[in-house]
């Protein structure tokens, strides 16, 4: 078996912080809401350089919920990555969007560039960037793809 993530190690390496962390909320009175939440959301938009973060139950929810942000709907085109999660995909059809499906890269295992540019209508307002295995999309080549075309670039870290 070829290993591509392992959360285990990476739990091992930083157990007592995280148990220390779950603990925390588990014996506090909010869970929603609460006093980490705000403090991840503060932490997390300082450490990405962003206005904002908003913290959600899943990776679908967030998706979505940055698609009608966008004002992404019906009539609609987001190109993302063929291998994901059907979550991805659901997210984009829940707005009424249609998925545009890419292949690979299989140096990333995210969505491949070179097939970018044929994937491209006058219906395309975004791409949604998927990250696996631990490893980063080529997000260099997808930003300027999405400036060059005036797109919005939501990227999927849930994994």
């Amino acid at each position: 078996m070829i290993v591509c993530a392992n959360p285990k190690a990476q739990y091992k390496s930083y157990k007592s912080e995280i148990d220390e962390a779950i603990s925390k909320v588990l014996e506090g009175d909010k869970y929603i809401l609460g006093d980490e939440v705000e403090a991840f959301e503060t932490e997390f938009a300082d450490f990405n350089r962003s206005k904002y973060c908003i913290g959600v139950g899943n990776g679908t929810d967030a998706i979505e919920i940055s698609l009608r942000a966008l004002d992404i709907g019906p009539g609609d085109e987001v190109i993302t990555v063929s291998h994901t999660a059907v979550a991805t995909i659901s997210a984009i059809e829940r707005v009424g969007a249609s998925p545009v499906l890419v292949d690979i890269d299989y140096n990333y295992f995210s969505l491949d560039t070179n097939y970018l540019e044929g994937s491209l209508t006058s219906k395309t307002k975004a791409i949604v960037l998927v990250h696996l295995y631990g490893q980063a999309g080529d997000i260099v080549h997808v930003e300027e793809f999405c400036k060059k075309n005036d797109l919005y670039l939501i990227e999927d870290v849930a994994q």
